[in-house]
């Protein structure tokens, strides 16, 4: 006898709900990305025809090519042959020292006005 337990159904259940909870938010955050590159395709458009950019385009765009720049690590690790494994572990380091890679949400930006906190 070897002396390993049998994980419990309980302990599988909740293993189960981990990895479909991070696959939801994946999704969820992977969908919102999408919609802010495309605002943000949007403004760096008005930019460059010299049209009227608000102060919360200019905050929205900063903010949204920090967030970008986050996720050239996840997109790098995406060539390596097993990348599954290696997301979540990178995501549980990142939050251990308080070290979120995964984008946020900056619509709310694009109502800021100069001077708003």
């Amino acid at each position: 006898m070897s002396g390993k337990k049998e994980p419990s159904w309980f302990e599988i259940k909740e293993l189960v709900k981990r990895g479909t909870d991070f696959a939801e938010g994946f999704w969820t955050a992977t969908k919102r990305e999408g919609q802010e590159t495309k605002i943000a395709i949007i403004i760096i458009r008005k930019m460059l025809k010299g049209k009227e950019v608000t102060y919360g385009e200019k905050e929205f765009l900063k903010e949204h090519s920090i967030e970008m720049a986050k996720l050239i690590p996840l997109v790098l690790i995406s060539g390596i042959p097993i990348p599954v494994p290696i997301t979540p572990l990178l995501l549980a380091l990142g939050k251990k020292y308080n070290i979120d890679i995964l984008p946020k949400d900056n619509r709310h930006l694009l109502d800021k006005k100069e001077g708003d906190k």
